[in-house]
């Protein structure tokens, strides 16, 4: 059975993944996100559903505040009492609650940012195995619908749930193909997912042409793909030979000067080989290190491959 992922107050309240606790915690919050609730939420309503967040836009909005407004609380107490008998205690107090409530506020954002991309890049990585094994069933005569079925029953990651979606909107509310297909356009998040369900629409109305659309859309993107991993290994095999000879021969080159001028007893000025030597280990090593990581992080955080 495909289950739906439509936004609904009832579900939200009777998600049975979460905790009888969190549970009671979101119908507290609820409590003023009733009143948010009554009046539309367009864009809060498209990015929880993209997300696949089974929250009302009040909820959200409510969560983020009522959260970050006890977390500000909680940092308050205890700011007053670690801060009371420094010398400005008023300035670290205030300033660590504000920056408390900012920061948790502004975390369930990015939370949602993070569901949606981590969700587009599961779409990106599955889609050319989707569309192989949808040229199959195209080829053994299969209908658009059922095509579009079957992925939604199998384990294609998020692109069975967003063809769940379109099932659901079939089976259960009644919608005809199309009509579905075209919501699921609006909506999702994927950019490839568009696309192909904009041609796959164009096919349920014209009637033909679905399995020669899909081997050619499958070739193209397993050959967008197989340039993806080249692209990819050349790019990384480029930061390791930059790591070998900028950090690993700075490290013998420095660990070596030390050393030799240790040995010699040349003068290092206000510092001596010791304190030259640990400075470099337990200072200047590791943030050389934390700065590559956090540069091959920035690089390859969303990388699909």
């Amino acid at each position: 059975m495909v289950k739906t992922r439509d936004i609904d107050v009832h579900q939200a309240f009777n998600d049975g993944g979460t905790n009888k606790y969190i549970e009671k915690y979101k119908m507290f919050c609820y409590v003023l996100g009733k009143y948010i609730d009554k009046k539309p939420q367009d864009d809060i309503s498209k990015s929880l559903y993209q997300a696949d967040m089974v929250l009302t836009p009040g909820m959200f909005v409510s969560l983020a505040l009522v959260t970050a407004a006890l977390a500000s609380i909680i940092v308050f107490i205890f700011s007053i009492i670690f801060f009371r008998n420094s010398s400005s205690p008023l300035v670290y107090i205030s300033v660590l609650t504000f920056l408390t409530f900012v920061l948790t506020v502004s975390g369930f954002p990015f939370i949602l940012y993070n569901k949606i991309s981590s969700k587009d890049m599961n779409i990106e990585h599955e889609l050319p195995f989707v569309l192989g094994y949808m040229t199959i069933l195209a080829s053994s005569g299969s209908s658009p619908m059922d095509v579009i079925r079957k992925v939604a029953i199998e384990d294609y990651g998020d692109v069975s749930t967003e063809f769940g979606k379109v099932m659901y909107r079939v089976d259960v509310l009644g919608e005809d193909g199309i009509s579905a297909m075209n919501h699921l356009i609006r909506n999702t998040s994927s950019e490839s997912l568009r696309t192909i369900c904009i041609d796959l629409a164009n096919s349920m109305q014209s009637g033909g042409g679905l399995r020669t659309y899909l081997e050619m859309k499958s070739r193209e993107l397993m050959d967008m793909r197989r340039q993806m991993q080249q692209e990819f290994v050349e790019s990384l095999g480029v930061y390791g030979e930059g790591y070998l000879s900028g950090v690993v021969m700075s490290v013998v080159l420095v660990v070596l000067m030390i050393v030799v001028t240790s040995a010699l007893g040349i003068d290092l000025g206000p510092f001596t080989a010791k304190q030259m030597f640990q400075f470099f280990v337990y200072f200047m090593l590791p943030f050389i290190n934390i700065i590559f990581l956090l540069l091959l992080w920035m690089k390859y955080s969303r990388s699909t491959l």
